[in-house]
């Protein structure tokens, strides 16, 4: 049986003489399609490859000889969760809704780790409720006549293409991302940053038959360069609406944190800009749009990381060794500490092993990302008994757990895209609980992913030119004139100006503060930071994951199911 309450995603369900199949979500595939493969498949094997070629991002359940198959997305955009209810086990993508039905007592010491910038892969993935699993990316659950569940791997492709062959492969899969959102028309909005990636998503778009409105947000840093670059963009597609949201408009980082619950399933450091989002997301309800496009990912999938060239080191050295050095002179790299980060030969466990006590305070920014990941920092705001559950959080995955992939740069690569992948359904639903439609991320689709990533590292990762693999990609959809861009803008003004804005509110969300009550943090101590908006230790929004944790902690107080947040739940 499945329950749910689903506004923010199409449904397709049939029955066939094979299979009962459920798939929620954009899927370019039309219900008779899914009638046909119902009639005759009844093997789960064969199915796993029917759903694999379907483009875009879904869930799908599919019942077949006794036996329900239910799946996410490969890499995380799509997740899915697993409890045990009166010995029956039942599966959700939604926390909450679990919750709900099973309890679920918090686990302060998993939530420790959730404080930390970045929060390493295999930390994020542990229950913070007893009871509710997180299943690992890739991975689908059986359930069985019997009650029983089984947790599936599914295996992604290695193949490795050239610039030209996977440029083509780039462009036909987000191609078809795109038309899963917008094939069934109506209006669809997309936003148009100014950025490389937002652009490409938006060219796409008004190709397809869907009535499609361009939204910008004016930035208000006078250096920011994205209002200019989305302008011209715009002015090459005349026949598409462009609307600006004001600068006046659009709220600083840290507005709104009080605003009511967004049932984020883990916490988010996107939730101090749920209120930015929310502007864009109203904007968009208001032409009656179905879905907005975002471009968020494309910074995961394209801009390519350092530690990539070390994976090449013994194969092909002078490759290697010449990307490496222009990463190196790009980040003002110390040469002695590029060469050490490029031969030191710790493996996964061993580097953790080494790493298990995390940066308390702002990271150093200038030294080589050639580790197994960005050494993590603790808030110095953060109690011993905050930081004595990371080390040993830490430690628990020094011992126990396995990279992403065996090569260093591959698994960093792997981490990052999996982790920006689950922010999806965070940014899914601050624009619903703002009111918003449906929030989608085209690129983060699997076949999407699976692209890019297959395209061998020489062709996409370059020090110098931006985003190389992309401007191939969309080269003819997109106009040069456009994709001569080299730059992006960070939006840190925006950040620095909400501290001193929203100051009082910041000062007063520490007031009786759920993390003070657990013991993770000195809530005065953070009190009196925030009285004081230019203090160093909040430097480059190292409160992000705090502010994340305190809301959550918050949302876990609430009635899931109270009838005014009805039109936010899903099951």
């Amino acid at each position: 049986m499945v329950v749910g309450h689903c506004p923010d995603r199409p449904i397709i369900r049939t029955i066939g003489r094979a299979a009962r199949v459920v798939i929620l979500g954009h899927a370019l595939i039309d219900e008779d399609a899914v009638l046909a493969y119902a009639m005759s498949i009844d093997s789960p094997a064969r199915w796993r490859v029917v759903l694999d070629a379907v483009d875009g991002s879904f869930h799908s359940i599919v019942e077949v000889n006794g036996d329900i198959h239910v799946n996410g997305a490969a890499y995380g955009s799509r997740g899915l969760y697993r409890s045990r209810v009166d010995g029956i086990d039942i599966t959700a993508d939604t926390v909450h809704a679990l919750r709900h039905l099973v309890g679920g007592k918090l686990d302060a010491g998993v939530l420790a780790a959730h404080l930390l910038e970045p929060v390493p892969h295999h930390l994020a993935q542990r229950p913070l409720l007893e009871g509710i699993e997180p299943l690992a990316p890739g991975t689908g659950l059986v359930l069985t006549p019997n009650g029983a569940s089984r947790p599936v791997r599914h295996a992604r492709r290695t193949v490795v293409q050239d610039l030209e062959a996977g440029a083509h492969d780039v462009r036909s899969r987000l191609s078809a991302a795109v038309n899963a959102r917008t094939a069934a028309g109506g209006t669809v909005t997309s936003e148009l940053s100014g950025g490389y990636d937002s652009t490409a998503i938006s060219f796409l778009a008004a190709r397809g038959p869907a009535e499609i409105t361009l939204l910008t947000a004016r930035g208000r840093d006078s250096a920011n360069e994205d209002l200019e670059w989305a302008l011209l963009a715009a002015r090459h597609l005349p026949h598409v609406r462009h609307t600006i949201l004001p600068d006046t408009e659009l709220p600083f980082t840290y507005a709104g944190l009080g605003d009511g619950p967004t049932w984020l399933n883990e916490p988010s450091p996107l939730i101090v800009g749920r209120s930015r989002v929310g502007a864009l997301a109203a904007l968009a309800a208001t032409f009656g749009s179905t879905v907005h496009l975002t471009g968020h990912g494309g910074d995961h999938l394209f801009t390519g990381l350092p530690a990539l060239y070390r994976d090449l080191l013994w194969h092909r050295p002078l490759t290697a060794w010449r990307g490496l050095r222009s990463f190196g002179a790009l980040g003002g790299w110390r040469s002695r500490d590029l060469l050490y980060g490029a031969v030191e030969s710790a493996d996964f466990r061993s580097w953790w092993t080494r790493n298990s006590t995390p940066i308390t305070g702002v990271p150093e920014r200038r030294k080589p990302m050639l580790g197994w990941a960005l050494v993590p920092s603790i808030p110095a705001w953060a109690t011993e008994s905050a930081k004595s559950a990371v080390h040993e959080g830490i430690s628990w995955m020094a011992t126990t757990t396995e990279p992403l992939a065996p090569a260093r740069g591959r698994h960093v690569e792997l981490e990052s895209v999996v982790e920006g992948a689950r922010t999806v359904a965070v940014l899914n639903r601050i624009s619903l609980a703002s009111g918003g439609p449906p929030l989608s991320a085209p690129y983060f689709d699997d076949g999407v992913i699976s692209a890019a990533l297959s395209v061998a590292v020489p062709h996409r990762v370059s020090a110098w030119t931006y985003k190389p693999l992309l401007r191939a990609a969309v080269s003819g959809i997109v106009p040069d004139e456009v994709l001569r861009r080299q730059t992006k803008d960070s939006g840190s003004r925006d950040v620095e100006l909400g501290l001193r804005q929203h100051r009082d509110e910041l000062v007063a969300l520490w007031e009786g503060s759920k993390l003070g009550d657990l013991g993770l943090i000195d809530s005065e101590r953070l009190k009196r930071l925030c009285a004081n908006p230019s203090s160093f230790e909040l430097e480059d929004g190292t409160m992000f994951s705090t502010i994340a944790c305190e809301l959550w902690l918050r949302d876990l107080e609430r009635d899931f199911l109270e009838p005014h947040h009805t039109g936010a739940r899903n099951g």
